[in-house]
């Protein structure tokens, strides 16, 4: 898996803010990268939440490299190509919003399209508009890559969440977006880690964070099918 870069992207998208979008688009990415992959991490919200997460500590926690690239709206897909020839995997942070030029460039060249999603109404209530833009991206670019829906701060102990993530299972309009099994729960390590500019992986008793983060990479190393740690 040495010398040329693998140059997948994985968009992370939503119509929605405050979905956990910044929070898994970081997490995975560092993840990643303590696994030994060349990751880049693609901050295109204009608030640059992911940036600045990346940027504490002068980045010394965190192994990922930053891309600030909200400025460059219609031409977001052609600099994203030219970086996928020199990273292993790009994790693109988009902005709250579907309309946004930059979300779109970005799935028509992406390998791998993540949908974070809380469970109450008002999230679950935005999840159309992002499926209907990664269809219509799926459509327009030609590229057949997944597209899968994570649910996030997910509280096992209400059943309200339970049921709305049965229901969004069993969504009939795109039956070939799925649900992830993997979750991130509502866990305070997820959130406090980037106060330090890290993942989970360094902040203290934070071991059921660490166990969902490293199984939601697996699952994404499976669909982008790559080892789940890099060799070589």
């Amino acid at each position: 898996m040495s010398g040329k870069p693998l140059g997948k992207i994985v968009t992370f998208f939503n119509q929605k803010g405050g979905v956990g979008k910044t929070t898994s688009t970081c997490q995975l990415a560092g993840t990643f990268g303590h696994r030994g992959y060349d990751v880049l991490v693609a901050d295109l919200d204009a608030q640059q939440t992911s940036a600045a997460w990346l940027s504490r500590a002068d980045g010394a926690n965190f192994p990922a490299t930053l891309w600030s690239g909200f400025r460059y709206k219609d031409s977001t897909a052609a600099e994203l190509g030219k970086l996928a020839a020199k990273y292993d995997l790009i994790f693109v942070d988009c902005a709250p919003a579907v309309d946004q030029p930059g979300t779109w460039a970005s799935l028509l060249v992406s390998d791998l399209a993540l949908v974070p999603t809380k469970l109450s109404p008002a999230d679950t209530d935005a999840l159309p508009a992002a499926l209907a833009l990664a269809k219509k991206a799926l459509i327009t670019s030609g590229r057949d890559y997944p597209v899968r829906i994570l649910p996030t701060a997910f509280r096992r102990n209400r059943a309200d969440e339970r049921a709305a993530l049965e229901v969004i299972a069993a969504d009939k309009v795109y039956p070939e977006f799925w649900v992830m099994k993997q979750v991130l729960s509502d866990r305070v390590a997820f959130t406090r880690s980037m106060l330090y500019g890290a993942t989970v992986h360094s902040m203290p008793n934070a071991k059921d964070a660490i166990t969902e983060i490293d199984a939601l990479a697996d699952a994404v190393a499976k669909l982008l099918k790559i080892p789940a740690t890099k060799k070589g």
